[in-house]
């Protein structure tokens, strides 16, 4: 058997695995216990979530309880452990989502038809868009809390180079066809991307300037260095 087909067995097992182990969790639920209802079950884990995202805006990590999460939910904190073994789990699950979410949606626009500058342009408008986000805004203001275990570090850190690396394909791209200014890929990559992630740290929900308006205005200009301008 060639090495291609034996990689391909391989990683078609490995994934049978994970979808079995997944199943088995939405079936079983975090105590071995056989959920009833697995619909209800996931609606509860996103109101925990988005329970926390709401407290880590207003307090932070450090300052954030599990009773906090149950007294914001209006259940005891047993509803929460049911789901997830400590706060850290639970925060860790929540960045686990936002990455998640934002490499697929990087993925789904560079599978588009549409030429690398709009691409990027795109991504761009997409990142900040997803920032205003209840849990997007939350992990970005939280970043990666000193108290967190490092193997949870190592985890989320390779979880960031997926949805980096989404980014960097569609710079890389737009340098090939001419239409993104040559430099460091990994230069504009992580530029841009933590100019995006610090209008969170400073924005307030409820300030003057709306989602809208930032919008507007913070593609173009984060972009105007970055893609070559037409003659």
């Amino acid at each position: 058997m060639c090495r291609a087909n034996e990689g391909t067995i391989v990683t078609a097992v490995r994934n049978q695995v994970a979808s079995a182990r997944a199943e088995k969790a939405r079936v079983t639920g975090l105590r071995g216990h056989r959920v009833q209802d697995p619909e209800r079950m996931e609606s509860r884990r996103q109101e925990i979530l988005l329970a926390m995202a709401a407290l880590l805006a207003e307090k932070g990590y450090d300052a954030t309880t599990l009773d906090d999460v149950g007294a914001r939910m209006s259940c005891s904190k047993a509803v929460i452990y049911y789901q997830f073994r400590s706060k850290e789990e639970l925060y860790v699950e929540l960045i686990k989502v936002v990455l998640g979410r934002s490499a697929e949606a990087l993925r789904t626009i560079a599978g588009s038809d549409d030429p690398p500058d709009v691409q990027l342009r795109q991504a761009v408008t997409t990142l900040l868009r997803m920032g205003f986000e209840p849990m997007h805004y939350a992990a970005i203001r939280n970043g990666r809390p000193r108290s967190l275990r490092m193997e949870n570090r190592a985890l989320l850190r390779e979880l960031d180079r997926v949805y980096e690396a989404q980014f960097m394909d569609i710079i890389a791209r737009g340098m090939e066809a001419g239409v993104v200014v040559r430099r460091d890929v990994r230069l504009v990559a992580y530029t841009l991307i933590n100019a995006i992630h610090s209008i969170f740290r400073w924005y307030r929900m409820d300030g003057v300037l709306r989602p809208g308006e930032l919008e507007g205005e913070v593609p173009a200009m984060l972009l105007d260095g970055v893609v070559v301008k037409k003659s």
